[in-house]
């Protein structure tokens, strides 16, 4: 395990995962984003870094990508122009930082799972948690607002120990966005199925700071024509196709 824990801190450590053409320093735009394997990878290949980089390519533009993994810092940074903007973030982000402006049409949408082991029960919705013993890593405020309260309930530290915990039979059931667990347990060759449809749906979008306000409109044409022609897809599936069968509805 501390194999892949060491891979995570040193994806968080670069500093940045998509870089622009040689030459092109000067005019690319940097984003971050808090989502690392299988959305952000040091290779440059995750869902975030290509789908940015084409998205950008289209308007004449590059793009470099930083991951931040504290939320708060990488949203301020975008809004006081630190940085140019946020990938993969909810909606709602300018009635708290009125120098956000969002990208009209959504990045993706954002699966929340209740996973388990093969042959163990898998919920339809919130309300058949209750009678499991349930686990999450804490501080994830959509189980925390959401989840009734059930038969068991423990809060871990990261995703690895989640994992742990279900394949140690200490929880029957554990909550996580899809693809980072599904890829978390495909390295650590723990076995595990996700209940569909998920617990949750969450639209995600990309932000601009409002320097680049101009931009937005042109960005989501861009978001939309590769949804139509196929390409968008054709990114999911490259980057998560292995892990699932879902990637049609990210859209």
């Amino acid at each position: 395990m501390g194999r892949f824990l060491n891979a995570t801190a040193s994806l968080l450590a670069a500093v940045w995962l998509a870089s622009p053409l040689p030459g092109q320093a000067e005019s690319a735009l940097r984003f971050s984003t808090g989502m690392i394997e299988p959305w952000t990878n040091g290779a440059g290949t995750g869902f975030h870094q290509l789908l940015i980089r084409d998205v950008l390519a289209k308007l004449g533009k590059t793009a470099e990508l930083e991951v931040i993994p504290a939320s708060s810092r990488a949203i301020k940074l975008a809004d006081d122009g630190t940085i140019d903007g946020l990938t993969g973030r909810v909606a709602g982000l300018e009635k708290e930082y009125p120098n956000l402006i969002a990208v009209p049409e959504r990045m993706f949408v954002n699966d929340f799972v209740a996973c388990t082991s093969p042959g163990g029960k898998l919920p339809a919705n919130w309300a058949e948690t209750r009678p499991l013993s349930v686990a999450y890593v804490i501080g994830w405020q959509i189980f925390e607002h959401n989840l009734p309260p059930v038969r068991e309930l423990t809060t871990v530290k990261d995703s690895a120990q989640l994992l742990s915990l279900l394949n140690a039979g200490r929880a029957e059931l554990i909550l996580h966005e899809r693809w980072q667990i599904l890829w978390l347990a495909r390295q650590m060759n723990v076995p595990l199925t996700c209940a569909e449809p998920p617990l949750a749906k969450v639209p995600m979008f990309i932000y601009l700071n409002r320097r680049h306000a101009d931009l937005a409109p042109a960005m989501a044409e861009a978001l939309r024509r590769m949804k139509a022609d196929g390409s968008y897809e054709t990114i999911a599936r490259k980057v998560f196709g292995g892990l699932g069968s879902s990637v049609t509805e990210m859209k």
